[in-house]
């Protein structure tokens, strides 16, 4: 049954392109890829930059090979920058670890220290399909809390969108994001990882009721290689007030390789508009390997949309505003000068009115 994946995700693929609705969704609030492992269906928006970045403690056992483990830390990097339209977004990814491998062989037990890049990938997202783009569908009720809050057939309609990049050559330390591939070679052979293969994704984000958001990730890794891998990843997330939210995740992953499904959970809190910091744990249910992991990141956004979205007329009109943001600084400036100058002259004719004083209770004496 896992070989015809491959093949639905195709179909879904070739009946999904065709579709042309150029709608998007620019926020005014950063929206972080973070701290799940899936991609959200929404770019950043055009001229937006966005940096995420998470450091974790990786950990991973595998009695069954060597009585195998390793320990150490992991740092993903990405990369988003919004370009040429709002659907848009180009996406940049590193992924680097350094470890502690430890096995047991003939010559007795071995520990060996280890740090290269578990995952280097460039790639774009474009959103196809955007159910919000009718928002008179969506505006709120003021009315009915109920009519607000209420479960609607047409939110199972999710946005789509369609990710293409290429993966990269990450070196021989972690081939396929292979963690125990020092002890696979000894068993059965060198891992060869093309210098450059290419990953698709299919991304599908449905807002079911507020404050509940699912996405799915359908796609196929490393393709042009000899270790074509299916990944499919599934995320719940509820936010419980506009700065706090929790998600759920699973992440199916098969190939030749190996194949395991992994749980992770979380929570992000937005610090303001552009800065959200997360939390968050995975464990894997297989123990072939038994693989954990658990870190803390961060996502940070420059927001340059309204800056160049902006017409002729309001870029006149902020100019004004900094105008006059420029003058009411300078004003204050001016005004705090002239009090320090009022308060340090009458400091100084306090104290010559101080020696007059003297002077004078001298000559009376």
């Amino acid at each position: 049954m896992l070989s015809i994946i491959p093949r639905i995700f195709l179909i879904l693929l070739a009946f999904v392109l065709p579709l042309n609705f150029l709608f998007s969704q620019y926020t005014e609030v950063i929206n972080s890829n973070r701290p799940s492992q899936s991609m959200g269906a929404f770019s950043v928006g055009k001229n937006v930059y966005q940096f995420e970045q998470g450091i974790s403690f990786r950990s991973g056992n595998f009695n069954k090979l060597y009585n195998s483990s390793f320990s150490g830390i992991g740092t993903n990097i990405q990369i988003r920058v919004g370009s040429l339209r709002d659907n848009l977004e180009f996406i940049g990814s590193l992924d680097f670890q350094m470890d502690n491998l430890i096995y047991q062989n003939q010559l007795g037990k071995i520990s060996k220290k280890r740090n290269g890049f578990d995952e280097i990938a460039l790639g774009a997202k474009y959103l196809i399909y955007d159910p919000f783009r009718k928002v008179d569908k969506y505006k709120v009720n003021i009315y009915s809390w109920r009519a607000n809050n209420k479960f609607r057939f047409r939110d199972l309609v999710p946005a789509i969108s369609i990710y293409g990049g290429l993966q990269l050559k990450s070196g021989v330390v972690y081939p396929y994001q292979e963690k125990f591939y020092e002890l696979f070679n000894f068993n059965y052979r060198t891992l060869e990882e093309p210098f450059i293969s290419s990953s698709t994704l299919l991304i599908f984000q449905q807002h079911i009721l507020p404050g509940f958001v699912i996405t799915h990730n359908l796609g196929l890794k490393y393709l042009l290689s000899d270790y074509m891998q299916t990944k499919i990843i599934g995320t719940l997330t509820y936010s419980t007030n506009p700065k706090l939210s929790f998600f759920g995740e699973y992440v199916y992953d098969n190939s030749n390789l190996h194949n395991n499904i992994t749980i992770a959970s979380g929570a992000a809190y937005l610090i303001n508009k552009s800065l959200q910091i997360d939390f968050a744990t995975s464990y894997s249910i297989k123990n072939t390997p038994r693989l954990f992991s658990a870190g803390l990141g961060f996502s940070y956004r420059l927001d340059k949309y309204n800056i160049y979205e902006a017409g002729p007329q309001d870029l006149a009109e902020m100019k004004l505003i900094r105008k006059e943001e420029r003058r009411e600084r300078k004003a204050k400036k001016n005004l705090i000068k002239e009090k320090r100058k009022s308060e340090k002259t009458a400091k100084k004719l306090e104290r010559k009115q101080r020696k007059i004083q003297k002077k004078i209770n001298r000559k009376n004496d």
